[in-house]
């Protein structure tokens, strides 16, 4: 999968605790409304599981039920007013987001 993570973003990510890496989660809900949840979290890298990428100096770890369900590529921004935002090449997935 193919991260983007644009300059606000990163700005939002310097400015957090350091963290060991942020995970992208695509985590099934079992509700009719949001089959899929979306959201970004404080993590480590499980190498057993998991694919990472270092995005400016920032570890982003993701498994396959994540890049299954997001695709070829996600975009990662931050606007002061919204949260974090991910966004596939088809759809927002999730905005509004803090990181957990």
């Amino acid at each position: 999968m193919n991260i983007t993570v644009t300059d606000a973003a990163k700005e939002y990510f310097n400015q957090i605790d350091p963290v060991e890496a942020i995970r992208i989660v695509a985590r099934d809900t079992f509700e009719c409304s949001t089959m899929i949840e979306f959201y970004l979290k404080r993590d480590s890298y499980n190498p057993e599981e998991d694919k990472q990428e270092q995005i400016a100096g920032q570890t982003f770890v993701y498994n396959k039920k994540a890049s299954d369900e997001i695709g070829s590529q996600i975009k990662i921004d931050y606007k002061s007013t919204q949260g974090l935002k991910m966004m596939n090449q088809n759809q927002t997935l999730a905005y509004g987001l803090t990181l957990k």
